[in-house]
């Protein structure tokens, strides 16, 4: 069953953050068959690796945007991708320790980050550059 799927609600309009947002979106989308499919937590663990090397190239990228355009909400945006990836490594050690399948865990964390970081952080930077004078 297909969760979620892309649209221009969720759009930024920077390529490659959208396509990665996208990414975002499938890894959501695996979780939820993996609840469907009632899998064990080694096949949420490489969906979680997976998530960890998203999150990597996915923040790394925003921070070029910010110092790029001299973002001035960088330090809470970059406090919350802190956040996200001190989270994902919990989860990841929960994945490993309990044996209770925690996918449903995963996605409902991801959704929340979606609706909150996404759809709002997301869009506020997006909003601040859009503002930049034209060089």
């Amino acid at each position: 069953m297909q969760l979620l799927k892309w649209s221009t609600d969720l759009e930024l309009g920077l390529e490659d953050i959208d396509h990665q947002h996208k990414q975002l979106i499938n890894m959501i989308n695996e979780l939820s068959l993996a609840i469907e499919y009632a899998q064990s937590n080694s096949v949420t663990l490489a969906i979680v690796d997976r998530l960890q090397g998203y999150a990597l190239t996915h923040f790394k990228a925003e921070e070029e945007i910010f110092s790029k355009y001299n973002y001035t909400d960088r330090a809470g945006h970059d406090s919350e991708h802190e956040k996200f990836n001190e989270s994902i490594k919990y989860i990841r050690r929960q994945c490993e320790l309990i044996d209770t399948p925690m996918s449903a865990r995963i996605r409902d964390f991801l959704l929340a980050w979606l609706g909150n970081h996404i759809m709002t952080k997301d869009k506020e930077y997006k909003s601040f550059i859009d503002k930049m004078p034209v060089q």
